[in-house]
């Protein structure tokens, strides 16, 4: 573990003067900050993305049911895309909400994952006495603008990130301190990144120890702790595989045969023809747009700090950027690529930051460009809380205004209250299926249709609008009457309309 650097001889940053008063208040000033940025007005819009309503679907049928071994949508269909870590963790805050899954319900856990990889990044640097590059790399993430945006999302990649970098962080302590501590707690955050997200977190998480120490043991002497690592798998096996194996036999094979050949081979080899491939260099762009205030100081730093000597001299620093390299490097290795798969990579790249800068400063005897510097990080920050801004004021109203189905829902229950069954034809909309609530069927076959509305009594139907014309001329032996539409969205991009039709007698 790395020795506490030098402090800075002046007060370029105004919170390290131990004689200010003001002292304790200035340290937790930032992190309440930081907490603002997560959770202010989490739930003020509407679930807007299929994602999101996909998890609060699956979660509020846990609660209602019961039921939380297979993650099941509201139409009675089994979800295989992934395991259910993240559904169980939004069905705990909804249970805790009177059962009621709401759009804060459904982002509390990315959001204060988000917070703990914060805490996290600040932590490791504060326990080897570096509260300033504690205190940098903190605001670097929680600033980050990909990250705290979907930090606020109900999506499995910031929990992920949590858990991975818990799962590192804990190895690299392990390796000096306590190994029968921290390499037992690394297995169990490896345990819970496997439940969030299946076999992709170990190809995250092994690759980067692996790297890390071969690369550390020509650095410094540094040995295996073979007992506490034997505990690792056997740790990782007993949470994770008795709900893989549960799940294998209650579905005949299939969850496994659809969630790890589609949803990890396919999406890696880019084998099939459903989903969009991309370069191997794309993440490369996506992280520098993405990890914006931050990138172009970040790239100068690090290029200072390997220069410079700090590469040798701080293990922290040498950590932190190969596990972020490796971790981009592994997920540049897939056909299909998303740029939230890159976040577990972000609190690495902070770490790096926070301790590099930390080394810059130290660096420089003239007080005046110290001071210039502090500016220019806070002015990053302040560009950082605009981008916040434009995305919680702007982007995320777009986003609602041109995905968000309540309004419709309200209408289409409005006509067929609850428990009166809607049929989607065609479609699958999980954020109308969200706000509509059981029951909900799903289908597909023209047949299925026709024998559903050949039942005796009044049947409700939701389709793309292209299908109502067919749907006349396939069954004409019931007339649909249509009854209200999706609207149209003017200046945007082309989108699937949607029609709500209910049987004429």
């Amino acid at each position: 573990m790395s020795q506490p650097c030098a402090q800075l001889s002046y007060s370029a940053w105004s919170f390290d003067s131990r004689k200010s008063k003001l002292q304790p208040l200035a340290r937790v000033v930032p992190y309440l900050f930081i907490i603002c940025l997560f959770f202010l007005g989490l739930g003020h819009r509407e679930l807007y993305s299929s994602h999101e309503a996909r998890a609060a679907q699956i979660a509020q049928r846990m609660l209602n049911t019961g039921e939380w071994g297979l993650p099941t949508l509201f139409d009675n269909r089994a979800d295989y895309q992934k395991p259910p870590g993240f559904y169980w963790a939004v069905a705990a805050v909804g249970w805790l909400n009177g059962g009621i899954v709401t759009e804060w319900v459904a982002r509390f856990p990315a959001a204060i994952a988000g917070l703990l990889c914060v805490l996290m990044v600040s932590a490791i640097l504060r326990s080897e006495g570096r509260p300033q590059a504690a205190f940098i790399a903190a605001l670097v993430l929680a600033t980050a603008n990909h990250f705290t945006s979907i930090s606020r999302t109900a999506r499995i990649d910031v929990p992920l990130a949590c858990a991975v970098t818990a799962s590192l962080l804990a190895v690299y302590r392990g390796f000096s301190h306590y190994p029968l501590v921290w390499f037992p707690l690394a297995a169990l955050a490896t345990g819970m990144a496997v439940l969030l997200k299946g076999p992709v977190a170990v190809a995250l998480i092994g690759p980067a120890v692996v790297i890390w120490f071969i690369i550390e043991r020509r650095h410094r002497p540094i040995s295996l702790p073979i007992g506490p690592l034997l505990l690792v798998p056997l740790i990782v096996a007993g949470i994770a595989l008795p709900w893989f194996i549960w799940v294998n036999f209650a579905t005949d094979g299939e969850y496994l045969r659809v969630f790890i050949w589609h949803h990890n081979v396919a999406r890696f080899t880019g084998s099939s023809p459903l989903l969009a491939t991309h370069p191997w260099w794309y993440y490369a762009p996506r992280f520098a747009l993405d990890f914006l205030p931050w990138t172009p100081p970040l790239i100068g730093l690090v290029v200072w700090g390997i220069r410079n000597g700090s590469w040798k001299t701080d293990p922290t620093f040498r950590f932190s950027l190969i596990a972020c390299v490796t971790i981009v490097a592994i997920l540049s290795t897939a056909k299909f690529k998303r740029a939230d798969y890159l976040i577990p990579a972000y609190p690495f790249a902070a770490i790096a930051f926070g301790c590099v800068a930390e080394h810059w400063l130290a660096s420089k005897k003239n007080l005046p460009s110290a001071r210039r510097a502090v500016w220019g990080f806070f002015g990053l920050v302040g560009i950082g809380v605009i981008i916040w801004l434009v995305t919680v004021l702007v982007i995320e109203r777009q986003h609602q205004a041109r995905e968000g189905k309540k309004a419709f829902a309200e209408v289409i229950r409005m006509h067929a209250p609850q428990p009166i069954q809607i049929t989607q034809f065609r479609m699958e909309s999980h954020l109308l299926s969200f706000h509509l609530g059981h029951p909900l069927r799903t289908l597909v076959e023209w047949g299925d249709l026709s024998e559903v509305l050949a039942q005796p009594g009044q049947h409700f139907v939701v389709m793309p609008t292209e299908f109502v014309f067919a749907t006349s001329q396939i069954i004409p032996s019931r007339k649909l009457i249509p009854i209200a539409e999706t609207p149209v969205l003017p200046h945007d991009k082309p989108y699937r309309r949607l029609v709500f039709l209910r049987t004429e007698d």
